[in-house]
């Protein structure tokens, strides 16, 4: 591919595209059971083990407003390399991963001005679907305001 595409994976949530790209993506896995943990904020889900290693969950549902959608076969958790330490991972919760693909940069568009959000990269029209690409690390960070272990 030229250096005028970038790589996404594109996933749901309640119906709507999102796009992060592929570098930020440790690995997609199917949902797991998630420990809760008492007195956390309503996005965090709790933690996974994954190969020895503690992974914190996010709910994308509750951090954009929107309702959660019951889990089922398609339901993949995004595991996200958080780029503080070689080592720390956090993972998001997502309705379904649709596919990686190579969006072409002349093809997104800015954000609307009227959205303030640092997290918002970028918007991706696709045939009869739009692709809003986020700025993951920042929406991270927003979220990880009040989390000791981000």
């Amino acid at each position: 591919m030229s250096q005028t595409s970038e790589q996404y994976v594109v996933f749901a949530i309640n119906g709507n595209y999102y796009g992060i790209p592929v570098l930020e993506v440790s690995e997609i896995i199917r949902m797991q059971t998630v420990n809760w943990i008492p007195n956390s904020r309503r996005e965090f889900l709790g933690m996974i083990q994954l190969r020895e290693k503690l992974i914190p969950i996010l709910s994308l549902h509750t951090m954009f407003g929107e309702a959660e959608k019951e889990l089922d076969s398609k339901t993949r958790i995004i595991i996200i390399h958080t780029g503080k330490e070689v080592d720390q991972h956090i993972g998001i919760v997502v309705d379904e991963v649709n596919q990686v693909m190579f969006l072409p940069r002349e093809g997104i568009s800015f954000p609307p001005h009227m959205s303030h959000q640092a997290w918002l990269r970028g918007m991706f029209h696709q045939q009869e679907s739009l692709i809003v690409l986020l700025d993951i690390q920042a929406l991270l960070t927003d979220a990880s305001d009040s989390y000791a272990f981000m």
